[in-house]
């Protein structure tokens, strides 16, 4: 067994059972680490390791953990940067420091900054040790029956909350499903941790779609162009997701991520700011990118293109692109897409995405190569109906428009 990682299980009187509470002991003297296994081991279940990332892989092999009794200093990671890690990767177990008295102020500082529960100065009464410990069980047991409680409620809310959604507009909520699908996808393929609040996030999405009007709901769901007032009307639908969820526990960062998709300019309907945590602007990538992609899918946009076109209108997360990319088995396009005026269209060029009119009929259909005729075609359109711009399409090389204009 490794010298960085061993498992002492002290049996005496007791019988473990699955509700006996395991506590995690960290320090790099095999000595100490014997010793507090020995006073505890009657009580707990009882794994050691020998510095910080021995740690943490015990927490992710052998846990969960009621407990984690750090030393502060150790080699490759101290006990604070342990126990902050502790904290961010498993929030409900309980962190106590266990250190010399030259680490006070430190262990003091880590207290107040919330990364502990309690410390313990070097060398510590058996009895203090005892007491500390059976606190700080007690005090994750406390923190996880309130969390089952705030879970259950948590899920009952949400479930109203969407529920209200779906008899309200059942293509919005279609929508939003198809969205936190896409979500979970890029979550997996990208590795991220947060895929809860992810998802949740990519419901909450859509709940503004409540207050839109009905003409400007059916645009939004078909996919079709709106006009800039009926943008400005979406672009408030954060905001009032936002403050639909703001009385529900354990949704502050779902509410980051729902709030952060919101235009900066929006109309006032912003939920109070918080400081955004690091994992937000991430989390509002990925939803940025799948709702848009949602959007074009909603026309009837082959993947190809609609990625194509969200890499030719910029603002969205280049990374993140990619990974949808890779879901969907596409290559990476040779010839970027971008926006054109009607005007500015050329012979050679291949139109991306399909040209509408403002009503949303289709009038030219996405992958048709532009020649002289279509753009004779879009002369005359321009004068019968008003056609939604810009029009997104390809530039071609010169070689491609050479021939283009030969063949046209």
């Amino acid at each position: 067994m490794s010298n960085e990682l061993s498992i002492e299980l002290w049996r005496r009187a007791l019988v473990f059972t699955d509700e006996t509470p395991s506590v995690l002991l960290v320090d790099s003297e095999p000595t100490v680490l014997r010793t507090l296994s020995h006073q505890l081991g009657g009580d707990y279940r009882i794994v050691t390791a020998a510095d910080g990332p021995a740690a943490l892989e015990a927490l992710d092999r052998h846990g969960p953990f009621a407990t984690v009794v750090s030393d502060m200093r150790m080699p490759k990671m101290n006990g604070i940067e342990l126990l902050e890690q502790v904290r961010l990767r498993y929030p409900q177990t309980s962190r106590v420091l266990h250190t010399a008295q030259a680490d006070l102020t430190s262990a003091i500082s880590a207290i107040n900054d919330g990364q502990v529960f309690r410390f313990l100065c070097k060398p510590c009464p058996v009895s203090q040790l005892r007491n500390t410990v059976r606190d700080a069980v007690e005090h994750h047991r406390l923190v996880a029956a309130e969390q089952e409680i705030l879970g259950k409620t948590l899920r009952g809310s949400l479930q109203a909350i969407f529920g209200c959604l779906e008899l309200a507009s059942p293509q919005a909520f279609a929508r939003a499903e198809r969205v936190r699908d896409l979500v979970g996808e890029l979550c997996r393929e990208l590795g991220l941790s947060n895929a809860w609040e992810l998802e949740t996030a990519a419901m909450a999405s859509q709940l503004g779609a409540i207050a839109l009007p009905h003409s400007v709901l059916q645009k939004l769901n078909g996919g079709l162009p709106l006009s800039g007032e009926e943008q400005k009307l979406v672009d408030t639908m954060p905001g009032v997701a936002a403050r639909l969820l703001g009385d529900v526990p354990m949704l502050e960062g779902v509410i980051e991520i729902v709030r952060g998709l919101q235009p900066a300019d929006g109309d006032g309907l912003r939920a109070p700011a918080r400081p955004a945590g690091p994992m937000v602007p991430a989390a509002v990538g990925v939803l940025r990118a799948a709702i848009g992609f949602e959007g074009f899918s909603s026309r009837g946009v082959t993947a190809e293109r609609a990625i194509a076109v969200l890499e030719g209108q910029g603002g969205y997360d280049a990374d993140v692109l990619t990974a949808l990319r890779r879901i969907r088995g596409i290559a990476v396009t040779r010839q970027p897409v971008r926006a054109f005026r009607v005007s500015e269209l050329e012979v050679g060029m291949r139109i991306a995405e399909d040209i509408v009119a403002v009503n949303g009929l289709v009038l030219i259909g996405s992958g048709v190569l532009v020649t002289e005729m279509l753009l004779e075609r879009l002369t005359h359109f321009k004068h019968t109906v008003q056609i939604a711009e810009p029009v997104w399409a390809t530039a071609p090389s010169t070689s491609s428009a050479a021939s283009a204009a030969a063949a046209a």
